[in-house]
């Protein structure tokens, strides 16, 4: 199952759906920071990710070339206008990403999309941007959702850090357990 990874990072999210999805394999990045880029690619070269491409900017990013190649898009989309450490401009703020992460989930149509943020994209603080603006895009191209919050402790790290999970499945085509279209 090809992966298309959004505001990658370092590529941690990946490397849990890697374990979450045996076989599940990163074919593009898509980060814009040089460092994170850096290590994606220090991490190709000594072997510990498979090679991919890496895409500098998202807003320019097309994924309408990707469409049918790739079955999962995941991302920690950047978390600065939601955040309860910022000033919770949400789609006011320039960093707002999330419009850009969905046109690309419109244009590639996955299977399946996965993505993390911070909980404050779902509550009050900023309008409840989550329920408001990205749940129901999602449906609205197609996609079952469901969503949770999950602390690093409930995986065994030492620290809470709270976190929003998002995963969207697709209700207009069947996949195969290989992530194959079977219309």
């Amino acid at each position: 199952m090809n992966v298309l990874a959004l505001c990658s990072g370092i590529g941690g999210l990946e490397l849990g759906l890697a374990a979450a999805v045996p076989g599940s394999r990163v074919v593009c990045h898509v980060e814009r920071e040089a460092t994170a880029a850096a290590v994606l690619v220090a991490r190709m070269a000594d072997g510990s990710i498979p090679q991919a491409v890496i895409w500098d900017d998202i807003k320019s990013f097309d994924g309408r070339p990707w469409r049918g190649r790739v079955h999962i898009v995941s991302g920690g989309i950047p978390c600065q206008p939601f955040s309860i450490a910022g000033k919770r401009r949400g789609e006011a703020d320039d960093r707002n990403l999330w419009p850009d992460a969905l046109r690309i989930v419109g244009e590639i149509a996955p299977a399946w999309c996965f993505f993390e943020n911070v909980p404050g994209m779902a509550n009050r603080s900023v309008d409840w941007y989550y329920y408001r603006a990205v749940r129901p895009r999602l449906q609205a191209m197609g996609y079952r959702v469901t969503e949770g919050l999950f602390t690093a402790q409930e995986v065994g790290a030492p620290h809470r850090r709270e976190r929003l999970f998002i995963l969207a499945v697709s209700e207009r085509a069947r996949w195969s357990a290989s992530g194959e279209r079977r219309d």
